[in-house]
């Protein structure tokens, strides 16, 4: 196995900037090692959250946090290249092949609530709401080329979809390819009209690719009618400069609020993950107290962590699995 990382400065960023020596742990003479998370963006606020609150009581431990997306964070896990991976989405089969073949054992635990938000600049009024097959024929696999919103209008009609959409410029902004969240864009959104068309489930070939958060705000207030997607953890903090689009999964138009991600009405609601390395935690007292901090925050994120809490009963739950975990390698999780 490689061996994991022992680095001394904590880099929180889509870009991995170091900002400096923070100490991670629950306090104690013993948590004096280092720990390293990588992943979902979406989870970056909630994990420097529990960073910076952890650093004050450990100053000898050691942490690198690295949210560069839910592929790269779950190969470097599966790598044995950090302990901990952030991830907007479960693990695929072939990644658990992965983590068989290098003697990984990752322990999977929901962390919070999260969802997709397809949205564009808080100026643009329309289009108010948006259905699948809307989302296919604006961004999916045919729409390559498509300039306006309204030139993706026959295939949408095609799709059986009777939403009216503006005549304005269309350009789709996506997250990298590797992000969790564009990679549940095309299994979720896409794939079912993707099925009936016998194409492939993928986000249109010309969409401008960001590799940030950061950089998707840029874009999208630099052409204000553009589609884009990210999110819910990611987005709300830029509500003042967006406008989040309501979904319609079958139901009638539900806009994206932490109320209706919390009760499962925003038809694009989802879970957000930690896969934890349970051989690391368990022979290793800083990345077991890190781990353990990561999983309390799932009750209360705090101020700032951006992501949806768990309801009491799910963040017992993910206490309960962690401990088994923990203390037994039970690699149930939640």
């Amino acid at each position: 196995m490689a061996p994991r990382l022992r680095i001394t400065l904590l880099a929180v960023a889509s870009g991995a900037v170091a900002l400096g020596t923070l100490a991670i742990g629950c306090g104690g003479d013993d948590i004096d090692g280092s720990v390293s998370v990588a992943g979902s963006s979406n989870l970056l606020p909630m994990v420097s959250s529990v960073a910076g609150n952890f650093s004050a009581a450990n100053p000898l431990a050691r942490v690198r946090v690295d949210m560069t997306g839910t592929g790269a964070g779950i190969t470097a896990l599966c790598d044995d290249l950090v302990d901990i991976a952030g991830a907007s989405r479960e693990m695929k089969d072939r990644e658990k092949q992965q983590c068989e073949e290098s003697g990984v054992r990752p322990v999977r635990l929901l962390m919070a609530r999260d969802a997709l938000v397809f949205f564009t600049a808080a100026r643009t009024a329309s289009p108010a709401c948006l259905n699948a097959n809307d989302i296919y024929a604006l961004a999916g696999p045919e729409a390559a080329g498509l300039r306006s919103w309204r030139a993706a209008q026959r295939m949408a009609r095609v799709l059986g979809s009777r939403t009216a959409l503006p005549d304005q410029p269309l350009v789709v902004v996506s997250p990298k390819i590797g992000s969790g969240t564009r990679q549940l864009v095309e299994d979720s959104v896409i794939e079912p009209a993707a099925k009936r068309r016998s194409t492939e489930p993928s986000v249109r070939s010309d969409a401008v690719t960001v590799p940030s958060d950061q950089v998707m705000l840029a874009e999208v207030l630099r052409v204000p009618t553009a589609l884009a997607f990210g999110g819910y953890a990611t987005v709300e903090p830029w509500k003042d400069n967006i406008r989040a689009i309501a979904i319609d999964g079958g139901s009638g138009c539900v806009v994206p609020t932490e109320e209706s991600i919390r009760n499962g009405s925003y038809p694009l609601a989802r879970s957000l993950y930690a896969y934890v390395n349970v051989d690391a935690a368990r022979n290793d007292p800083t990345v077991g107290a890190f781990a353990e901090a990561l999983v309390d925050s799932a009750a209360n994120p705090g101020d700032g962590a951006g992501v949806i809490s768990l309801d009491p009963e799910k963040a017992a739950e993910t206490a309960d699995a962690w401990g088994s975990a923990a203390s037994d390698g039970d690699l149930t999780g939640t």
